[in-house]
């Protein structure tokens, strides 16, 4: 049976990544790490997602056993600006986030969603990170213009039925991304991304390959890899002290480079086509006893009777003492 999931997720995974890259982020991180949360803090979508920007992010203060409320991450960027796609063409951005909750809390059922959040959670696509996990939830890669914010509708976990969860203070992480990886699951860098050069000397010559399957010069067929293959891809030769170099540059990245130029290794050959990014949010939650609550008002009303009763108390022993004085 294991055999045969595994082979089913491999499947679908190649599926996938015969698309553009984004799609496959997601399947990615969630095959890759047993938690998006690593010991240092981070959430593992900055690893490919380099560029830092804002997340927001809104929860209740304390909650209920049993209760049902919403975490709201806010996803703000520039909505004006494209994201390079995988075959270099523009398009708008992609959102993803990340919801890392308490043991014990988990996505709520439809049944227990108002019809509001069922119809928000059926556009964002939300999901356990994994049967073993049901308290960290995924959503993405999704339209950033039809979702600016991402709505997730929790079930709060009752210790009477789960002793292993107590009433007290939790922390809620949670990460979100605009815009595709720079960083591809393999390492390698995508096209949305700064290419430099691998080489000191000069520009020899610009190639846009229509087919790079079939029009790459066979002297460099088997020095340089041409990736994913896209149409108008680019190899660059270099002229150096130690002979000829190439280097291949997908679609996307505009060059900043001509024939002829000198460059150093490291210098920029294209400009940087990220306009996306990540960011992450920490934020506390109260697992808070109904009873507490109640003793709490009980409280604050013995108070408020006792004050008014004082108060009442100095007045008719003002009016006692007056009435002795003129008497």
């Amino acid at each position: 049976m294991k055999k045969i999931v595994f082979l089913l997720l491999t499947c679908l995974l190649a599926v996938m990544s015969m698309g553009k890259p984004a799609a496959a982020y997601p399947a990615y991180a969630q095959m890759a790490y047993e938690t998006p949360r690593e010991a240092t803090g981070k959430i593992v979508c900055a690893n490919c997602h380099l560029n830092q920007l804002p997340t927001q992010v809104e929860i209740p203060q304390s909650v209920t056993p049993g209760q049902v409320f919403d975490v709201v991450v806010k996803i703000p960027y520039d909505h004006s600006k494209l994201q390079v796609t995988g075959d270099g063409s523009k398009g708008g951005l992609n959102v993803g986030s990340v919801v890392v909750l308490p043991e014990g809390f988990r996505l709520a059922s439809e049944e227990e969603m108002t019809e509001a959040q069922r119809e928000e959670v059926a556009e964002t696509y939300v999901a356990a990170y994994s049967d073993e996990k049901p308290n960290i939830l995924v959503v993405g890669p999704i339209s950033g213009d039809e979702h600016p914010e991402i709505v997730f509708p929790i079930k709060a976990p009752d210790p009477a039925e789960d002793p292993s969860v107590a009433f007290m203070k939790y922390y809620v992480y949670v990460g979100a991304n605009r815009g595709r990886g720079q960083i591809n699951p393999n390492g390698s860098l995508s096209n949305n991304n700064l290419f430099r050069s691998p080489v000191t000397g000069t520009v020899e010559e610009i190639l846009v390959l229509a087919d790079p399957a079939t029009d790459l010069p066979p002297e460099w067929v088997d020095k340089v890899d041409i990736g994913d293959g896209y149409p108008d891809t680019r190899l660059i030769t270099f002229s150096t002290e130690k002979g000829l170099a190439a280097m291949v540059i997908p679609p996307g990245p505009e060059l900043v480079v001509a024939v002829g130029d000198s460059v150093k290794e490291g210098s920029p050959l294209t400009n940087n086509p990220n306009v996306g990014g990540f960011g992450q949010a920490d934020r506390e939650i109260v697992l808070q006893s109904p009873d507490r609550v109640k003793w709490l008002i009980a409280f604050l009303a013995a108070v408020f009777v006792a004050q008014v009763m004082l108060v009442l108390k100095k007045k008719q022993v003002e009016l006692i003492q007056a009435a002795e004085v003129l008497g």
